[in-house]
């Protein structure tokens, strides 16, 4: 059965760096963002250029996917944005972190079925469970992303699984001085920075796992625990 992985946000950093290890596994890899970068070309990566805040640029990747696969393998919501608070931003990611996967969720649901084992997996954030006074919009609306996990679980159990991933900072922000990079740094209990590693890994480990699902999987570098700690 042709059943590709969709995954959103996969232009740059660490969902470019997932959309090319899937695709060397040998996945193909659906590839959908608003830009489209050289770096992610690889004859296993179909590039579909959509602003998933807009509902008529989401309906062209749902009939896109519906008329050229049987079927699909997973849906991975990876697109984000962390921006300030202000009200215009938090409707910005409100619509991207909860409404785009809402609906994508439930319209691709059927081609999820229609596989053995298909997963769902909802990219969130370490501060999804514990807030974030300094950018609560965003920390909010992953909150509500996390929880979707949860029902869309249930409701599509027992063909499609669907877990979460909480990442801390994976990849520090460029342009960054010394100071930045050792302040933030120190945040975590293991002071380095880990790259894309830790989120490839933790997305296999649910393509492969068949006895997980509404489940939360943090990689944070123990940054929950440092906290506690100040």
């Amino acid at each position: 059965m042709n059943s590709p992985i969709l995954i959103t946000g996969a232009s740059q950093r660490v969902g470019l760096a997932l959309a090319l290890e899937l695709a060397q596994a040998g996945h193909t890899v659906v590839a959908a963002s608003r830009h489209v970068h050289a770096q992610s070309a690889h004859p296993n990566i179909v590039q579909f250029r959509a602003d998933l805040c807009q509902q008529a640029d989401r309906d062209a990747l749902i009939d896109h996917l519906s008329s050229h696969y049987d079927g699909l393998r997973a849906i991975i919501h990876n697109a984000s944005v962390w921006l300030d608070d202000d009200l215009v931003n938090l409707e910005l990611m409100f619509r991207l972190h909860v409404e785009a996967p809402y609906h994508l969720n439930l319209a691709l649901g059927d081609m999820l079925r229609k596989v053995d084992k298909a997963d769902i997996i909802h990219i969130c954030d370490e501060t999804s469970s514990r807030g974030s006074k300094s950018h609560i919009g965003y920390a909010a609306t992953k909150a509500a992303l996390q929880n979707m996990v949860l029902s869309f679980a249930e409701k599509y159990a027992p063909t499609v699984r669907v877990n979460g991933i909480l990442p801390g900072l994976l990849i520090l922000k460029e342009g960054g001085d010394e100071a930045y990079r050792q302040q933030t740094l120190k945040k975590a209990l293991l002071e380095f920075e880990p790259g894309a590693g830790p989120l490839i890994e933790a997305v296999k480990y649910l393509l492969d796992s068949h006895y997980s699902t509404g489940s939360q999987v943090v990689i944070n570098g123990g940054r929950h625990l440092k906290n506690r700690m100040i």
